[in-house]
């Protein structure tokens, strides 16, 4: 069936959810008049989601009962001070009330002293319906070169007509360091409560109880959500009317996360919406944020210019990361140069390229670019194992059309008469023999996917293929075509 219009998102098409989870709600007895006041475990260490040995308390019962004596208020100094009761203050610590409005978290939270992110904490921590492990991911480093697109999305969520946007782009481009920064930044102005949901976390793929295999659409991804989709009721009681920011990490085509958002939109009207994907989906199109990879010097850049330059910073800053006494002079800028143009700007690989120079100097690097690329853009295997750059692009390029991948192939294998191998679309349009509404079509999607990267000279837009795409492409174009030639044989 199809949603009302819902303001900032538009119409999207859903469909039933089937009936909600039931929930059951067991009366427990209230806390001893002389309680403790002793701290048993340092607040920020108890975590968990079942309740405690059948007291009745939750984790979030436990958190806040914590905060509140180390504040050193009484539950009745606790009421007067949030203007809640004592009542609620007691039902809230013993569990009776699993799942708080967000405007009594918010007096709490003010009552308590909390910092917005203590108070995200608070919020995030209680049982809301989402999975276990649904957090915020760590920083991995600089945040370089994205200050634009924080700007442009941090005023597009305060907008009306922008509740929910999606950020689009291909694996390793950065699209979870921006979200994460863009939540921050809402988050500092104290107006807004942040949650997160990462749709591809560890956790996640472990409630499937199998191996991660390549499909189009992972199960624990498909689970995830399901997951999260029962509790939508519940979501959006607790939420309420609440300035709140919800960041659904990782989405994938068919996880049903546009259905979602309409339906939590649509309750929650002081509620936005931040997808991260590698594919559009069902996503609305007035929705979208292509990210495009960091700029990369021209070949021919001074080295006095070079600072400038997003991807040459945050390679060298990564270096300095790994090993702090790096200090680069003109020649090893100049390898820096074409390890940033080979790996195409790519924030992973260019984290991956500075782990890699522990065991490799920068001109071995960028001779190795040359012949194997993809070794130098994977992650070394030491320490926690997380998915190389580029490891979906198989995938991604595999799911083109046959005309898409024809045309990936022909701006990857053949040289066109601009310099640098960048196409216009009436030159590739003439190249594959299509008209120009044809190839631009195939144009766009390839650039909302990130696998085009666009300049503009003399006022004509240009396009090229990703590096990494034409490398990690080829088998899944020539799987393709070899498939195609049994078709057509048998």
């Amino acid at each position: 069936m199809e949603t009302p219009s819902v303001s900032g998102i538009g119409r999207i098409t859903t469909r039933s959810s089937g009936r909600e989870t039931p929930m059951t709600l067991r009366l427990e007895p209230a806390v001893a008049a002389d309680e403790s006041t002793q701290l048993d475990t340092p607040v920020g260490l108890r975590q968990g989601w079942a309740d405690d040995g059948g007291s009745g308390a939750t984790s979030f019962g436990r958190r806040l009962r914590d905060l509140r004596l180390r504040n050193g208020l009484s539950q009745q100094q606790l009421a007067r001070c949030s203007s809640l009761s004592v009542r609620a203050i007691r039902d809230l610590e013993n569990g009776r009330v699993r799942h708080p409005r967000a405007d009594s978290l918010r007096l709490l939270a003010d009552a308590l002293g909390l910092s917005a992110p203590q108070m995200t904490r608070l919020v995030n921590d209680h049982s809301l319906g989402f999975p276990p492990g649904s957090t915020e991911p760590a920083v991995s480093g600089p945040f370089i070169g994205r200050e634009q697109e924080v700007a442009a999305l941090t005023a597009m969520l305060g907008a009306e007509n922008h509740r929910l946007v999606t950020i689009i782009g291909i694996e390793g481009v950065g699209k979870t360091r921006l979200a994460r920064e863009v939540a921050h930044a809402l988050e500092t102005t104290g107006r807004t409560t942040v949650h997160w949901l990462s749709l591809d976390d560890d956790q996640l793929r472990n409630r499937g109880g199998a191996p991660v295999v390549a499909a189009a659409r992972p199960t624990w991804s498909r689970e995830g959500v399901n997951f999260w989709r029962h509790s939508r009721r519940r979501l959006a009681d607790t939420i309420g009317d609440s300035d709140s920011l919800l960041v659904l990490d990782g989405a994938w085509p068919g996880d049903e996360s546009a259905d979602l958002a309409a339906d939590l939109a649509a309750a929650c009207p002081g509620l936005r919406i931040l997808v991260t994907t590698r594919e559009p989906g069902e996503m609305p199109l007035d929705t979208f944020f292509p990210l495009a990879p960091l700029p990369v010097p021209p070949s021919d850049a001074e080295t006095a210019d070079l600072d400038e330059v997003a991807s040459v910073a945050l390679l060298l800053a990564q270096t300095k990361r790994v090993q702090p006494a790096f200090r680069p002079d003109d020649g090893m800028l100049a390898d820096v140069v074409r390890i940033c143009r080979a790996l195409d700007g790519l924030p992973a690989a260019l984290e991956s390229a500075a782990h890699w120079t522990l065991v490799y100097s920068l001109r071995q690097l960028a001779h190795q670019l040359t012949t194997d690329p993809l070794t130098v853009a994977r992650r070394p295997h030491g320490g926690h194992r997380r998915p190389d750059a580029y490891a979906s692009v198989h995938r991604t390029v595999a799911a083109l059309s046959g005309r898409q991948r024809d045309l990936v192939a022909t701006m990857s294998r053949r040289s066109s008469r601009e310099s640098g191998g960048y196409w216009s679309v009436p030159e590739v349009a003439a190249t594959m023999g299509l008209t120009a509404a044809e190839c631009a079509d195939d144009i766009y999607h390839l650039v909302i996917l990130g696998l085009l990267r666009r300049i503009d000279h003399h006022d004509v837009a240009m396009f090229r293929v990703l590096n990494i795409v034409s490398l990690a492409g080829q088998s899944a174009i020539s799987g393709q075509q070899a498939i195609t030639g049994q078709n057509a044989a048998a």
